[in-house]
């Protein structure tokens, strides 16, 4: 499988910016990220960072929760422009333009790393997990949400639907690598998104859902959320 392109991708994802799509996978990943950071204790001392943020809207849901800062970085600059926009004026909040394996925060500054269906996209995710752990505070947490991995098959037709290459990563490659990184307590599990299952009806069959029960598998084997402590 080819190695992801950043260039490709971050002018794949200036399309769907422009497209609406942020909004669309805002509201799709919302369920299974809140599943996802459901025991993350955030104060005003907390400071988190989301990898691959899109338009922000899980940083501005912790800053909600009790965080103190909140920082975004994508590879879209689109997608930054549109987290910009929706925090201007908020010094609670900082949206950058950064590659996923460079990011432009000094080490150990990060308490809450979190990653939401970005992962595969990295030409390297091994030097990503590196990238998060020197950023990442001491007792710092992290979560990784992954729709597209080796165990849940039906969303291996996605791999041919996108235009940009991608990793196919299994549950034990994420967290072996992310123990390699110098995070410890890796663990993990499958979260249902909680929205109601589209009935058949009201289905319209995709490049990324061929068939109906093919959809189904994927509501019923649900996302990877991978977790870690630094």
């Amino acid at each position: 499988m080819p190695t992801p392109d950043p260039k490709a991708a971050a002018t794949e994802f200036d399309n769907w910016a422009d497209a609406g799509r942020a909004e669309s996978m805002a509201v799709g990943h919302q369920g299974v990220t809140e599943a996802a950071i459901r025991n993350w204790e955030l104060h005003g001392a907390s400071t988190v960072l989301d990898v691959g943020c899109g338009n922000g809207w899980a940083v501005r849901e912790l800053v909600t929760r009790g965080a103190g800062r909140g920082f975004g970085v994508d590879i879209s600059p689109r997608m930054i422009e549109k987290a910009q926009q929706a925090t201007s004026g908020d010094v609670r909040f900082g949206f950058q333009v950064s590659a996923a394996e460079n990011l432009p925060m000094e080490n150990g500054t990060i308490s809450h790393l979190l990653n939401v269906e970005s992962l595969y996209y990295y030409p390297s995710p091994k030097e990503a997990l590196v990238e998060w752990a020197r950023v990442t505070a001491a007792d710092g947490v992290l979560a990784i949400v992954v729709d597209l991995y080796e165990e849940n098959p039906a969303t291996h037709t996605w791999i041919d639907a996108l235009d940009i290459d991608v990793h196919l990563l299994s549950a034990p490659q994420i967290m072996s690598m992310a123990r390699d990184a110098g995070w410890r307590q890796v663990s993990s599990e499958q979260v249902l998104d909680p929205r109601p299952i589209t009935p058949k009806k009201d289905f319209t069959i995709s490049k990324y859902w061929p068939s109906y029960e093919m959809y189904l598998d994927y509501r019923q084997t649900g996302a990877l959320v991978v977790h870690a402590r630094r």
